[in-house]
């Protein structure tokens, strides 16, 4: 998939991607920060980056806002403490805040960590996965430090969204979901 000039902090440029719209029109949506989450291997930084070329928004990248200490020890497959991840999600919430229009891909595994994005106004999108398939691809997965060894401590630690949270979308996804079929999805969904 070519996701183009499309980094961590610049608006998506020269996309090729699925999202490309050929008629050089914004998908009209009232949510103008995004978050896409759910724990590794969902596929939320893939649907995160085809939201932002459409949205023509800015894409960030959770992952890239851990420190290396806690990048190093995902990367050999020890789970991150609530004491490890305390500063990420104000980090997160500043990094939303400073910025008009952006989707960002974050697990945001528990409420609180969520509420701390709700700084101000934010619409989530949950992607729910069978277990099977969120293996199945974290063991493809290559030169990313969340691999297999993290998923059964991300499920353990997941709060999947309440209905009390009106502001979290859930798309089931299935092995058979496309992210073309996703992204219009997300999209319908985002108004």
């Amino acid at each position: 998939m070519d996701f183009g000039k499309c980094t961590r902090i610049r608006r998506c440029s020269g996309y090729g991607g699925i999202g490309r719209n050929p008629y050089n029109r914004v998908p009209q949506t009232s949510a103008a920060k995004i978050v896409v989450m759910d724990v590794a291997g969902s596929g939320k930084t893939t649907l995160g980056r085809e939201l932002a070329a459409s949205l023509q928004a800015e894409f960030l990248d959770a992952d890239d806002f851990h420190t290396p200490q806690a990048r190093a020890r995902m990367a050999r497959g020890e789970a991150l403490t609530d004491a490890d991840r305390a500063p990420w999600p104000a980090r997160l919430a500043a990094e939303l805040q400073a910025r008009t229009r952006v989707v960002l891909a974050c697990s945001a595994l528990k409420q609180t960590y969520r509420d701390v994005l709700r700084a101000g106004p934010v619409r989530f999108i949950f992607l729910d996965l069978p277990e099977e398939v969120l293996q199945a691809r974290l063991l493809e997965r290559q030169g990313h430090y969340a691999g297999a060894g993290l998923l059964a401590s991300q499920l353990a630690t997941l709060e999947r969204p309440t209905r009390a949270e009106t502001d979290v979308t859930t798309l089931a996804i299935s092995e058979s979901s496309t992210p073309a079929t996703l992204l219009e999805r997300a999209l319908k969904a985002l108004g």
